[in-house]
């Protein structure tokens, strides 16, 4: 089974970015596809806000239909 998950991300002082803790808010979302055995199918990340990952989710599942979408509610 295909598998597509948003991320919050938050930004850390050397550039790069790390899971947001829950309670923060997010500087931006990743929206990763991977197939059951973890491979990365597809991935966009720095997304600046949760409506556009949700648009990149609805992208995704017309190219995998089918898909269990896990929507970051962590």
């Amino acid at each position: 089974m295909i598998e597509i998950t948003i991320f919050p991300m938050t930004n850390k002082p050397d550039g790069s970015a790390e899971l947001c803790e829950p309670r923060v808010d997010p500087d931006s979302y990743d929206v990763l596809v991977q197939d059951d055995d973890g491979e990365v199918l597809a991935e966009t990340d720095d997304l600046p806000s949760y409506e556009d990952a949700v648009a990149a989710v609805e992208k995704y599942l017309l190219e995998y239909p089918g898909a269990d979408v896990n929507y970051g509610d962590f």
